[in-house]
């Protein structure tokens, strides 16, 4: 089917166009209502002879006004089609081949025995119109960041090329029969609606907190009446947020074969994701403030090869018990369970933070010089919590060593911990200073082969004989 070159579905122009038309809009929005005395002043062909007499006498300001937008739009539009109907893919043999023939032209070669990923997905527009995007990743840490090649076509073809390349990977591998999917979780709507309302950043929290309180007992207090206009747009923007979030991960599915893990949710905006189980590099159980104290937690995945512009990693589950969580890991990715207590960082790390604790009392000291009431207050919180947040960091963070993983946790609000394969590690550093090498105190960085937001990773402040022990255990799976 897709073995001639076969074009992106003609709506790429529009989602193209689309992208553009908005930063269009905000860069010309004020010239485009004031900028003429009517609008249909642009249908004009007077109007376009004097504004080409201005461009021709050096008067490039003119590109400014509502004329520099449509011009810029009309380019946008050319650019578009052009790129449409001379960009090309085709798959032959064990190839996928993808060609740009503009201007500066571009053909990739890709053996689709190196694709990790073919991942489907669909937007409001695309489900409209009855497209969907192919997505398609390879096992390369250079583009581990971005998604390698993106295809627009009819959903039914969407999932045909998914399963045409797919097909053809597995081909190269050990032939396997796999068994039917099963069903590991499904969330609902309501489901996903508590996952969105617990999540909730605290500094999210806090600036609501910091914004809402100044409105009634500040200085310049509003009465209810006048402050209802901003809280209503507040909880407006909150509740819309929260609404499309919920949207996004709507019936959330996890699914597996065996071999491969499939993922898939959302009612607006609907992805998918398929991959071995062999890509995942590393596991993240997370907990917001408000998940911790009702004991939940969410499971995702660091996947080698998935890129996402986004920044996005595919979700193993969305918030359940910790038990809950643990079956997941334990029933998908098995070489991911932990059993070991975790280490607590050496208490040299409170000095890192009595350090700091000192020096931005002694700059918040300065006020004591104005106001010397306020001032010593001042004084006193800063100190005060920056030593009980050294002491919580300190007791958050740590680390433990299985026979085959290395888990690690920080967080003292959000807490996040890593479970990471010793094969899968890349590279092992100590960070240190003059203060702490005398107490054989470092921090351990390590990288692993992921997306850049996840590919580097750090410790808290331990013993250097953890650090040498977690070098022999890398070098011992080389």
């Amino acid at each position: 089917m897709f073995d001639k070159p076969t074009r992106n579905h003609p709506t790429y122009i529009a989602e193209r166009i689309g992208s553009y038309l908005l930063l269009i809009l905000l860069l010309f929005g004020n010239a485009l209502t004031a900028g003429t005395q009517n609008m249909a002043d642009l249908l004009h062909v007077e109007y376009w002879k004097t504004v080409l007499a201005q461009l021709l006498s050096g008067h490039f300001s003119v590109l400014l006004s509502a004329a520099g937008a449509v011009l810029i739009l009309l380019a946008v539009i050319g650019v578009s089609i052009l790129r449409w109907s001379r960009t090309f893919f085709r798959v032959e043999g064990e190839l996928l081949y993808s060609e740009r023939r503009t201007i500066i032209r571009k053909e990739s070669k890709l053996p689709v025995g190196s694709i990790t990923t073919v991942n489907v997905e669909q937007n409001i527009f695309e489900k409209l119109v009855g497209t969907a995007k192919v997505k398609i990743d390879i096992n390369s840490a250079v583009t581990a960041s971005k998604t390698d090649f993106i295809f627009i076509l009819k959903k039914r073809d969407a999932l045909a090329l998914k399963e045409t390349l797919l097909s053809k990977r597995d081909q190269n591998c050990e032939q396997e029969e796999n068994a039917p999917k099963t069903v590991l979780a499904a969330f609902s709507t309501a489901d996903a609606l508590r996952h969105q309302l617990l999540s909730i950043p605290f500094l999210e929290i806090l600036t609501g907190i910091m914004v809402i309180f100044p409105m009634f007992f500040g200085a310049q207090s509003m009465s209810l009446q006048d402050a209802l206009p901003v809280l209503g747009v507040m909880v407006l923007l909150y509740c819309g947020s929260v609404v499309l979030g919920t949207l996004n991960l709507a019936n959330f599915r996890l699914e597996t074969d065996g071999k491969h893990i499939f993922i898939s949710h959302g009612a607006l905006r609907t992805q998918s994701y398929t991959f071995e189980k062999t890509r995942v590099k590393s596991v993240f159980l997370k907990q917001s403030l408000l998940a911790r104290l009702f004991g939940l937690c969410s499971v995702e995945l660091a996947v080698v090869g998935l890129g996402n512009e986004k920044r996005e990693s595919p979700r193993l589950c969305l918030l359940v018990s910790k038990a809950r969580a643990e079956e997941l890991i334990a029933a998908l990715l098995p070489a991911y369970t932990t059993k070991k207590t975790p280490v607590v960082s050496s208490k040299a790390a409170l000095i890192p933070a009595v350090l700091l604790t000192l020096l931005c009392t002694a700059v918040s000291a300065v006020m004591i010089v104005y106001l010397p009431l306020y001032g010593i207050i001042l004084c006193a919180a800063v100190f005060v919590f920056g030593i009980f947040a050294g002491i919580l960091s300190q007791k958050t963070r740590t680390v433990s060593m299985e026979e085959d993983l290395f888990c690690c946790s920080s967080g003292i609000l959000n807490k996040k911990t890593g479970r990471f394969l010793y094969s899968d590690l890349q590279e092992v550093r100590l960070h240190t200073n003059a203060i702490m090498q005398k107490g054989q105190v470092g921090r351990i960085g390590f990288s692993i082969l992921s997306a850049k937001t996840m590919s580097t990773q750090k410790t808290g402040w331990f013993r250097k004989e953890i650090y040498d022990s977690l070098c022999e255990k890398m070098l011992s799976c080389e």
